[in-house]
């Protein structure tokens, strides 16, 4: 089988899990990357983040309004008048750290087959698959 089919079903699986496991945070696992990458890069833009993640900048937008509304991201004036910067709370900080042990369990529950070696050689790989395919090298700093 090709690799993209691979990863796309891969990614369904574990999209459905990551979310029943959020649920309980009242977050989604697309949340939950927009949160974790504004926390790896403070500074990002609108644009940045829809090419880091791999969506839409439209999607990003909302989710975005989504996160502003629930408390864990604010906006701010950015370098000029039209740009706004994005700046995760402090209940976002909370959050993400209180969301890491389910979120690793999970991945111990996907990964539950693979030596802690392959598991590893797996993040490190799909981590330069990301550099990328995103041009950003930012991927391979990601923990």
């Amino acid at each position: 089988m090709h690799i993209p089919y691979l990863l796309a079903v891969a990614s369904t699986v574990a999209t459905r899990r990551v979310d029943e496991r959020l649920a309980a945070y009242d977050l989604t696992v697309r949340q939950y990357g927009l949160l974790a990458q504004l926390s790896l890069e403070p500074e990002l833009t609108m644009a940045e983040l829809a090419r880091q993640l791999g969506i839409a900048r439209q999607s990003v937008h909302q989710l975005v309004n989504e996160l502003v509304a629930a408390g864990h991201v604010r906006r701010r004036p950015g370098a000029d008048d039209r740009s706004r910067r994005l700046e995760i709370t402090d209940t976002a900080h909370y959050l993400l750290a209180r969301i890491h042990e389910p979120l690793e369990r999970v991945e111990s529950e996907l990964l539950n087959d693979l030596a802690p070696d392959e598991a590893e050689t797996l993040r490190r790989l799909l981590q330069r698959v990301l550099a990328h395919a995103t041009d950003d090298e930012a991927w391979l700093r990601a923990c």
